[in-house]
Order: structure tokens, then sequence, then C-alpha cells
């Protein structure tokens, strides 16, 4: 803080900055406005000996022609005198005559706006200078950044705001007024400017309840925008960008809606070190910001590996988690649940076809990450150190597709697509979604990610668990007719015994391991073992494609043995059932 001491020709001019206080003289009527808002203290501390910390408002709040008492608080340090001299300013309004001491009465213009008043303080010595803002008729934000309001947006980013105009958000107020129960305490998730809720005098309608503060808008992401296009030339560094789950998780929690609740205990929410989302070429996947670039461009291509091209670097937005916004576009509501893309999925090439999914509504967007990637052909005859498909080749299993089919004859009927055609496919079963107030008063989004039970029960009635979906026949060979997930996890032994009775040998390098290794495995080996991969890195035991994956199962031992599995029912065509079902 800056310190200097006043001449005696600086002293002369003390009694000049009194007399300008005759300036202010007139008097005009009151006038009262049905709105009136806070106003909240701006603190300065301009002079070591003697500082001005603020300057109190009593009331806090003023309208047009209104009166408001202001009191400078000070600060002294020894070396400053007893005696204070305190002289008032103001660029509008009247102070009454002969006003001096650290109260004093300033009555407002009669035209609304921001008005400076200032103070200054004087032992004779040292000299102190307080100054604020006080809105008259309105809000005057009294620290920076502050709120403006997503008119404000609009005039730069246009296609933005006309998209955002579509979504739930640009509605929330009229949401929240029509729900029957419009809470005070939940206007901060409807409103834009309680966030972040230690920041006051920025305005928003925490402290400016009226109409440009309403709904969920730019700034309730982006934080207050006034420094972002402060001097006129849009700094984007003053402005927040983050993919950070906080962002939606600040409202999108708790037993309303537990979103953040449940995504955390998903499989979603992985370390941010892990491997696949350090490297650029799995971060489309595996990484949040890459995530949401690429689904929200071409997903027609993302077999080549490489970095996502519009990634921003990690030094402008870090690495995150498969966070809220990989999946949802906050501006846009084309598609259901405003997810990024519902478009077509390509699966990888495989068994001389490039098969590509039109069907399964919003499921389709989960399937552009959970797809095989890697098909069969060239790591059966060549090996591959990541022997199988790429994890979670859910997308390919459901369509019945890129598993390795040449273990069966020329003519041989593949199963047709299963759970691939109920409605929404993966998001019916993984996403299923209890509306508030759910069981025990709270809501269930679906957000784990893992399936229910329940959601089974259209279809196959009610069942504690998913076994309890019987087979229509004995597939293991075992004599027993069991759920399907046991006839599948039996089929599974029954192969990894065929390999191993064959000669693979998995000591220390695991059947995966083996089976890419073309010194450790023979071609049929692969052959036979690629469909094991393929049904165990799909982790539904059968569900997702019961028929698909009793036959690749069968007919991959039937292959590598030379005979059929014995005592088991095998399935031949597409139509043969394996559930009473399906």
């Amino acid at each position: 803080m800056k310190q200097f001491r006043i001449s005696n020709a600086m002293i002369l001019l003390i009694p000049v900055l009194f007399a300008g206080l005759a300036w202010f003289s007139a008097c005009t009527e009151e006038k009262v406005i049905t709105e009136t808002v806070e106003v909240i203290v701006r603190d300065t501390v301009t002079v070591e000996i003697i500082s001005v910390d603020s300057i109190f408002a009593n009331p806090d709040s003023i309208t047009e022609g209104g009166s408001i008492a202001l009191t400078a608080a000070t600060t002294l340090r020894p070396e400053a005198g007893a005696a204070l001299n305190y002289a008032w300013f103001a660029d509008a309004g009247t102070f009454p005559e002969g006003s001096e001491g650290d109260t004093v009465t300033w009555k407002a213009p009669d035209e609304p706006g921001a008005y400076a008043i200032s103070v200054h303080v004087t032992d004779g010595d040292f000299i102190g200078l307080g100054n604020r803002r006080i809105g008259v008729g309105m809000f005057a934000p009294t620290t920076s950044p502050f709120f403006l309001g997503d008119v404000s947006c609009m005039q730069c980013h246009a296609n933005q705001h006309a998209e955002w105009s579509e979504t739930g958000h640009s509605h929330a107020w009229a949401t929240l007024q029509e729900s029957g129960n419009p809470r005070e305490f939940c206007q901060p998730c409807h409103s834009v400017g309680y966030e972040p809720d230690w920041f006051t005098g920025n305005s928003g309608y925490d402290e400016a309840p009226i109409a440009k503060f309403e709904n969920v808008q730019c700034e309730n992401c982006h934080l207050a925008a006034s420094e972002h296009i402060e001097g006129g030339v849009p700094d984007p560094t003053k402005v927040v960008i983050s993919y950070e789950v906080d962002n939606c998780g600040k409202c999108h929690d708790g037993t309303h809606q537990p979103y953040l609740t449940e995504w955390e205990q998903s499989p979603h929410n992985f370390s941010k070190d892990f491997f696949a989302a350090q490297n650029p070429s799995c971060q489309g996947c595996h990484e949040g910001v890459a995530s949401a670039k690429r689904l929200a461009g071409d997903v027609s291509q993302f077999y080549g590996g490489g970095p996502v091209p519009d990634r921003p670097s990690v030094d402008e937005v870090p690495i995150t988690n498969v966070t809220c916004q990989a999946c949802h576009d906050p501006h846009n509501a084309e598609n259901p649940g405003q997810l990024r893309t519902v478009a077509d999925v390509p699966l990888v090439t495989s068994n001389g076809e490039s098969p590509v999914i039109t069907v399964g509504g919003s499921g389709k967007l989960c399937m552009h990450c959970h797809h095989a990637r890697r098909g069969p052909d060239n790591q059966v005859i060549n090996g591959y150190a990541h022997f199988g498909p790429h994890a979670n080749p859910q997308a390919d299993m459901m369509a019945g597709a890129s598993a390795y089919q040449k273990v069966a004859a020329d003519d041989f009927v593949w199963a047709d697509p299963s759970h691939l055609n109920v409605q929404n496919s993966c998001k019916t079963c993984h996403l299923n979604m209890v509306e508030y107030p759910g069981p025990a008063g709270s809501a269930i989004t679906g957000h784990t990610f893992l399936p229910t039970v329940e959601a089974c029960a259209s279809c196959h009635g009610q069942i504690s668990s998913f076994d309890d979906i019987r087979a229509t026949d004995d597939y293991d060979g075992n004599g027993m007719v069991e759920g399907v997930q046991t006839e599948v996890r039996g089929l599974l032994k029954k192969l990894e015994e065929a390999l191993l009775a064959d000669g693979l040998d998995t000591t220390g390098v695991g059947f995966e391991g083996a089976l890419g290794d073309t010194t450790l495995s023979t071609f049929k080996q692969r052959e036979a073992g690629y469909n094991w991969a393929f049904v165990h890195d799909d982790k539904s035991d059968g569900i997702h494609n019961p028929t698909y994956t009793v036959q690749l199962l069968q007919q991959s031992i039937q292959h590598l043995t030379g005979q059929p599995l014995k005592n088991a029912r095998l399935v031949f065509g597409s139509h043969q059932q394996v559930a009473e079902k399906w």
C-alpha cells in the first residue's frame, strides 16, 4: 500500500474539498419502485497510516430519489492524529449542507444507475481514500467478475444460444414454478448467480432477483463472464470451460436426482491416471474431453487409433474421467437426453463383412465405445499381444457379429440380433430409471450403469437374479437344465478344458497371452480361442445374445476337438431358442 505525506499546499486545498459539497444542493421528490436489491460493501484500502476499510450503506438497497446512510470505517496507525476530517463526494445525488463526519446521508438521483461514492479522511498530515458503487433502482456489481445473463452471451454465441434455448435448462425457472412446490432453496439450481457460494457482490438471482437471471444459463457452467468481454475483445482465458463432473453434479445430485452419487460408483469413474486416459490413441473412449469431442463429431471412423484431432491440449483442459459432458451435450437437445450422438455404429470388418448397427435407439451412444474394435481374421493368422477383441465388445455380441465364425460350416445359420432389438437397447437395461420419488424417497437414475433385474420384468417376469432366466435345454452337457448364465459359464469351462487338452500351454501367460503367441498356440487353437476371448470379454455370460453365445462356444469346441459336445443340446439355427422367452 502506498504511503505519502501531505504538503502545506495540499493542506490548504482541504477546505476547497469541503467547499465542493455545496455543489450537491438540489432536493428532488422521492420516487418508489417495486424492486430493490441488496448492495454489498466493496472494501478498499489505499493508505497505510489512515486506511478507509469500507463504506457501509444503511439500508442496503435504495430506490430512485431515496436516501441512504453511508458510514466510513477507518483503521489508524499510531502515527495518525486523533482528530479526523471527512470529505464526501458523489458523481450524482446530494448530501445535506454541512455534511461531515464518518456518517452522512446521501439522497439518490431520480435516474436509475450505478453511482460512485467516495470519502477522503485526513488528520492534516495523512489522508485515506475510500470508494464504492451504489446501485439506484438496480443492482450494481461490487466485485469482478460479475454475472451478465444469457443475452450478453448471445451477442457472440448466437448458435449455441439458439441450441440452448431448446433445452430443459432454458426453461428451468418455469419448471420450478410449475412444480407445485417452488421453494426458495430450489432457486440455486434453477437460476444463475448462486455459485460460487462464497462470492458476493457479483449479481445473479441471489442478489438481483429479476428475469434476466432466471433459468440455468451459460454462466451456471462457465461462471461469471464480465471479464471475458471486458474492453470489447473477448478473452477466452477469462471464462471457465470445465469437463469436470462437479460442473453438472453440483445440481444433479441428492435424493432428487442422484446422478453424481451414482456415477461415482460407476466404472466410468476410473482414475484419471489410468494409462488409457493418458494415451492419445485411447482417449476417444477413455478420457472425458476427447470422448466429448469424438462423439460430437464424425463417429464413422474410429479404428485407426491416434488422438482425437480437436481435443484441446491437457495444459488448456486437464485430463478427466468419462464424465457427464462426455455423453451429454449441455448446449443441444437434438438427441434424447441431450446425448452427443445416436448415429449408426460401424463395427469392425470380420468374416468378410463390415456390419453397421442401425437400431438400438439411444443405446447406440454406448455402442460407439463398447464395441470390438479389433477383428479376428488377422489375429487368428498372425497372433496378437492383446489377443481377442478390444475389451467390452457388447455391441458386436448383441448384433451377432465380429466373432470368428469360420469355426462352423459355411452354411451354418448364425443367430439374429437379440437384446439389440429391445427399445433403446443398452439404456433400457443399464440405465433403468425410477422417477422421483423412488424407493425410500430416493430417485434411481441408472448412472451406476449396472443392469437391474427390474428392467427384465416386462419380458421375463419378476426375477431376483439374471440366472433366474432359464435355458430351455442342457447346452453344456452336464445333465442339468440351468439358468442361461450358468449354461454359458459351463460352456466356457468346457472350451478352456478343450484348449488345454489340445496342448495350449498357459503357464505364466494366461489364456489370452498363450493364444496370442504363435509359438505357444496353433492356428486351430487361435480360431477357437478367439471366440473364448470374445464371450469372456463381453462379460454378460450370454445375456446380451444368448443364442449367438451358445453357438460360438459349441461350434468352437466341435471345431477344436472334431466332435460335438457330448450330452448337450446343440443350437444349429438362429431360430432355435435358448430360453423360454427368447
